[in-house]
């Protein structure tokens, strides 16, 4: 898995008002990584992009890599996204941890709908379980 972090965990928070453009800015991370990924000849197969959703960022940021997902889908590379029970998620309702799981849920079903390859998620089966309905619903609209 290659993921975008700003810095190391202890400081990576204050690292939030380093972009100039968050698309663009993790867009040239990777760009720089795969350069040396393919200088090294490592199959494409072998890697994940994660955009790093929390990791560096703050709500406008996250929310605007979320909902530019699809820009991130770069040579070939799958790509990875953990959104499950991340505090941006309280940010915009004031939950804790505990409580996260209809955010988590919510960000879950829109990847899916963008293609996003692997969803890393704490609440396994509830996940799952949104996923079958939705899947259920989108076979019964097409029938």
């Amino acid at each position: 898995i290659l993921m975008h972090c700003p810095a190391s965990p202890k400081i990576m928070q204050k690292k939030i008002n380093i972009y100039k453009n968050i698309i663009n800015d993790i867009k040239k991370f990777f760009e720089k990584k795969i350069r040396i990924i393919d200088k090294y000849k490592i199959s494409h197969k072998k890697i994940w992009l994660d955009p790093g959703i929390g990791f560096g960022k703050n709500l406008k940021q996250n929310l605007q890599i979320i909902s530019n997902i699809e820009k991130f889908k770069l040579n070939n590379f799958g790509l990875l996204i953990g959104l499950s029970r991340k505090s941006w998620i309280s940010k915009i309702n004031k939950s804790d941890v505990k409580n996260r799981i209809g955010g988590s849920l919510a960000g879950l079903i829109y990847l899916l709908r963008k293609n996003v390859d692997i969803l890393r998620v704490h609440d396994v089966f509830e996940s799952n379980q949104a996923i079958q309905v939705y899947n259920k619903i989108l076979c019964s609209k097409l029938k």
